[in-house]
């Protein structure tokens, strides 16, 4: 063998080897791909190949199965007929050069949507056989598995002088990892530590591994419990045969706006005149209900808006209608900014909860009853949510506080008196669904050779939201009157969207809400312990269990899902994803709460349908 045939094999030229060897027909085992690679010159441990193996498997680029006790791998998706490149795109997607990976995640959109009409067709239906549970908890063990794999295989390589040039594309993959577990599990359903562990970073990672290499990163049992209490049990993909519209309902649609511009005191223009830079914003928000008002002969829709007249923006009642930061000089400029949008999502949320109970039209001072349905443009999950945010004696942390207490008091109506609050975010850039059905199509390609999944990409597809995913599996192929189909309903608590979601424990004493009656009893108990003044007094006077942000943590569920119900969307357009407020204990006990969570899914539904009879889609 000649001395350049004896050179230490790279990682690439090392997978390429183990792919190779796997299309045998036979298919290969590690300790085989290990001895052939020792054969060339490799000089990496049986182990490395072992973990290779596994992480091949995880993309679907190798199938495994057992074989007396040994795994023998088997070659899986045609890399050759991938529509991306995934090592490429691996080594191009780097932060470091934004430019350059929103070209590439640009022209992976692209090339997405000329994926034929029947291969999302026969995901969709191969989709409606699956169980979500199953699905998503097979997912979930599949992506930590992986995770404890490369930090393995990262650990190894660092060892290896030869390697270092490596380490830099591993670091990526592990970090877009961690990245997609945290989103999934920890800010996608909310799970504990206790159900599935994931670091903060990559060193966090390595450390973990050094003390515990073979700790499972998961607790099957509690991990499938705690999948059961927060998604539905039904398939991923879920036809609805019959939507009828419910006219009987009381419906309120809610948006608010913000119009930004220059406050000048002097000049030609007048006292105060307002221009194209940012100084003042004033904040605005309306309600409409489906029914008109008669006066006279004449019909006019049933609306309020927030203020209702211009002398109205002083009234305590509707503080935050102007904004500017001149009014609030103990905030920072970044700290401004948000408040701003803060501002606005407590306008609205005034807005929702006053449709909610009795009001009264300002023109004809008719009285309008409570609104069945409540309909927000956005997400109806409180715009800042974090506790570090709630608990500042600034005027930042009373526009949150202000937030949080208006957003209890509508779970209480929710809770109380069966109204049903609903979201529509345009925008979603959330993942959960699509990393779970990427790794199912995947394992499709490698374990079915005559399927349509044969090159689908898993790297290339996990970088793309659930919106851009779903949208194309929901409305491709759909024609006007076939059945509607939905995806299963994902319900996350309210910690999950906030600073507790990654720190997340079920330990007794230690969950979100009883961390912070833990920290106001020793703020009350030991004067010595270090915090600032500002922080001590927010906790002396923190009113423990009957704090609003408490409740909100310990009653209020946020469900999920995608609706399609229009023909195949195009290029430019995305389904909305669809949020309801289920309230509900939070406490890890219980069953998934089919009665509530199918009583405000059929007011949704029927709110849909009669705006499509309306619009006659």
């Amino acid at each position: 063998m000649s001395e350049e045939d004896s050179a230490i094999l790279t990682a690439k030229e090392r997978q390429a080897l183990f792919v190779e060897l796997a299309s045998r027909p036979s298919g290969v085992t590690a300790q085989e791909a290990c001895e052939e690679g020792r054969a060339r010159g490799d000089n990496v441990t049986i182990e490395a190949y072992h973990n290779l193996g596994r992480r091949l498997a995880h993309r679907g680029i190798l199938a495994s199965k057992k074989e007396d006790r040994q795994t023998r791998f088997c070659a899986g998706a045609k890399i050759d007929g991938q529509w991306l490149d995934e090592e490429q795109l691996a080594s191009i997607v780097d932060s470091d050069y934004p430019l350059i990976a929103l070209s590439v995640m640009k022209e992976s959109v692209r090339q997405l949507h000329n994926i034929p009409e029947n291969v999302w067709i026969e995901a969709r239906e191969r989709l409606k056989k699956e169980r979500a549970r199953d699905l998503i908890f097979a997912a979930i063990k599949g992506y930590a598995e992986n995770l404890r794999d490369e930090l393995q295989n990262y650990r190894l390589e660092s060892q290896r002088p030869e390697a270092i040039n490596d380490l830099p594309k591993l670091r990526r993959e592990i970090e877009s990892t961690i990245s997609l577990l945290v989103q999934v599990a920890k800010q996608g359903l909310g799970l504990s530590d206790e159900a599935v562990r994931v670091p903060g970073n990559l060193d966090l990672g390595l450390r973990d591994f050094a003390k515990n290499p073979d700790a499972p990163p998961y607790d099957e049992d509690l991990l499938m419990e705690e999948v059961c209490r927060r998604i539905a049990d039904e398939p991923v993909v879920v036809d609805i045969p019959d939507a009828p519209a419910r006219k009987e309902l009381l419906i309120a649609a809610v948006d608010g706006s913000s119009r930004g511009g220059l406050l000048a005191f002097e000049g030609e223009e007048g006292d105060l005149s307002v221009s194209h830079a940012p100084m003042v914003s004033i904040n605005t928000s309306t309600a409409q209900i489906n029914r008109s008002v008669k006066e006279g002969s004449t019909s006019y829709p049933a609306f309020l808006r927030l203020p209702e007249k211009p002398e109205d923006m002083q009234r305590q009642d509707n503080r935050y209608t102007i904004m500017a930061k001149l009014f609030f000089p103990d905030l920072t400029d970044s700290q401004y900014a948000h408040s701003v949008w803060n501002a606005m999502d407590v306008l609205e949320s005034r807005a929702a909860l006053r449709v909610m109970s009795r009001w009264y039209t300002s023109k004809t001072n008719l009285e309008i009853r409570p609104a069945d349905v409540v309909l927000r443009d956005g997400t109806i999950i409180p715009q800042d949510r974090d506790s570090n945010h709630y608990k500042q004696q600034d005027s930042y942390g009373k526009i949150v506080r202000d937030s949080i207490e208006l957003n209890w008091d509508i779970v209480k109506k929710c809770r109380d008196d069966g109204q049903t609050l609903a979201g529509v975010v345009k925008n979603a850039q959330i993942r959960v669904l699509a990393p779970v059905i990427n790794l199912f199509l995947c394992k499709l390609a490698a374990s079915e050779k005559d399927t349509q999944f044969s090159a689908w990409p898993l790297r290339a597809m996990n970088h793309l939201s659930d919106q851009v995913l779903l949208t194309r599996i929901l409305t491709s192929g759909r024609k006007p009157g076939d059945c509607w189909t939905r995806t299963c309903v994902i319900r996350r608590p309210f910690h999950a969207a906030t600073d507790f979601a990654i720190r997340y424990t079920r330990a007794p004493g230690k969950t979100p809400a009883e961390l912070m009656m833990r920290r106001a009893r020793e703020a009350r108990t030991n004067p010595h312990r270090e915090m600032s003044e500002e922080e001590r007094f927010f906790w002396q006077n923190f009113r423990d269990d009957k704090d609003f942000y408490v409740q909100m943590l310990r009653h209020a569920w946020y469900a999920t899902f995608y609706l399609g119900s229009v023909p195949r969307l195009d290029i430019e357009k995305l389904l909305p994803r669809n949020e309801l407020l289920i309230p509900g204990p939070t406490e890890e006990s219980g069953d998934f709460p089919d009665e509530t969570v199918g009583s405000h899914m059929k007011n949704f539904i029927g709110l849909y349908a009669g705006l499509q009879v309306c619009l006659k889609i």
